[in-house]
């Protein structure tokens, strides 16, 4: 993408107009609504990424071609929302599966099995859980999303975890449909193309 140096000039939205972010972006054009394309910094793969979250400086991790790890969020205090994305790309590929996916079900507190999905070159292995989340001024459900999606020709492989809560639940209006976030979650997950 052409370095842009006036943030005017770019889409108002949050992966634009935050500077560390629209590094991440491969066009200012959307690939569909409310989602742009994100290209890795490894060039390992791209994704669909959602227009108004912003990817967090602290903790991105590179190292090489062999490893990134990026967390991004979306928010609205005011509307009472907080999504969470977290994608760990590794060259593994399926040689560490097992190790893998219970590595990843302790991270998010799962002791179930993950469902097996075939989309494209893709295997992806995939479980939820929701989990209440409660302090003394606060309640909330966190709504976990999250697979190990594995490229069927390639060694490489990501690990991709979604929360989707509201901030507090006892006294605003929460708005979040599981359903809904889930159907989210899939379609990212699915939007993920490894490159060879």
């Amino acid at each position: 993408m052409k370095k842009v140096a006036d943030s005017k000039e770019l889409p108002n939205t949050a992966a634009f107009q935050d500077e560390f972010t629209r590094e991440f972006m491969d066009s200012t054009k959307e690939v569909e609504d409310g989602y742009y394309l994100f290209r890795s910094k490894t060039d390992g793969y791209t994704m669909l990424y959602p227009s108004n979250a912003k990817i967090s400086e602290i903790p991105y991790e590179k190292n090489g071609k062999q490893l990134e790890s990026v967390i991004f969020e979306e928010n609205n205090r005011k509307k009472n929302y907080n999504y969470v994305f977290r994608t760990t790309y590794e060259t593994y590929g399926d040689a560490l599966l097992e190790t893998s996916l219970k590595i990843l079900s302790r991270s998010v507190g799962y002791s179930g099995d993950f469902n097996e999905l075939e989309f494209g070159d893709n295997k992806i292995y995939y479980a939820k859980t929701e989990q209440p989340i409660e302090s003394e001024n606060r309640k909330a459900t966190a709504y976990k999303f999250f697979s190990y999606i594995v490229s069927t020709n390639t060694k490489k492989s990501i690990e991709y975890i979604y929360t989707a809560m509201c901030f507090d639940e006892s006294n605003i209006e929460c708005n979040i449909d599981p359903k809904k976030e889930e159907d989210k979650a899939l379609k990212l997950m699915k939007s993920i193309e490894f490159k060879k």
